[in-house]
């Protein structure tokens, strides 16, 4: 009997596959299904409601898999409709959040990239408030997890400069997991740090699996490179879904997995 944890990752469209990555970094053993719904990509200026209404199409698709847990990796859908998430399904409903605490650790002047709906969120004001000492400057960039999602889908050029302004800040916030496809372009650009979410979900994710089935759960705290492209790269342990399967999982071999750990 296969007694794998069954963890669903939906995200518009490819932004998610960087928290895929941090999760099978650190759960390798878990079974992932992925769904990027890039039809409908981005979520960032869609109507609350439509986001909502996809967002929970998206995890009845893990629900009818026998998910054990859904991870929503998608910072505007989490910031519009998490809560109603939580409540809806029966497993544990992961959200991806800006890493706001760890930049104002370590910074004073903070950058916050976001999607207009993540940026104007209530979620995201709870979140900056917690650090008064920090000063942020959110910037909503409409048209950049398009771009991000043409560049790879599609190959098409993307300029940083048409999207994201010059502000001089001690680091960025990547408050849209889109961006942290391009975190490395993002930090020459602004000449500064930055931070996404990724690693704090997978934590979180691992936290919460080891819960529940302490017994066939091991957490790995970090993976070789080598060794998990050698053996979990198999249609075996990442399921990808949907109309756009063949390109996430194109995108996730060609851009993520060859990346380092």
């Amino acid at each position: 009997m296969d007694r794998r944890p069954k963890v669903g990752i939906f995200d518009s469209g490819i932004g998610g596959l960087s928290v895929l990555r941090a999760c099978l970094s650190r759960i390798p053993q878990a079974r992932y299904y992925y769904f990027g719904d890039n039809g409908n990509a981005p979520y960032g200026s869609l109507p609350k409601e439509e986001i909502a209404r996809l967002t929970g199409r998206a995890l009845a698709m893990f629900e009818r898999r026998g998910a054990d847990l859904a991870v929503v990796a998608c910072n505007t859908a989490t910031a519009v409709c998490i809560g109603e998430m939580r409540k809806r399904f029966s497993f544990p409903v992961v959200g991806v959040e800006p890493a706001v605490a760890q930049a104002a650790k370590a910074h004073r002047e903070v950058l916050v990239l976001a999607t207009p709906r993540t940026a104007e969120s209530d979620r995201l004001k709870t979140l900056i408030d917690r650090f008064p000492e920090t000063h942020f400057t959110v910037f909503p960039a409409p048209r950049l997890a398009a771009a991000v999602e043409a560049h790879f889908c599609r190959g098409e050029r993307l300029a940083l400069s048409v999207h994201i302004p010059e502000i001089r800040c001690d680091c960025a916030v990547l408050g849209c997991t889109h961006y942290a496809l391009i975190a490395d372009e993002i930090a020459k650009y602004l000449h500064c740090p930055v931070y996404d979410g990724a690693e704090g979900t997978a934590g979180q994710v691992a936290r919460l699996l080891s819960e529940k089935n302490p017994d066939h759960f091991r957490p790995h705290r970090k993976r070789g490179h080598d060794s998990i492209k050698q053996n979990k790269f198999s249609s075996f342990s990442i399921n990808f879904l949907g109309e756009s399967k063949h390109m996430n999982r194109y995108v996730f071999i060609t851009n993520i997995c060859s990346q380092s750990f």
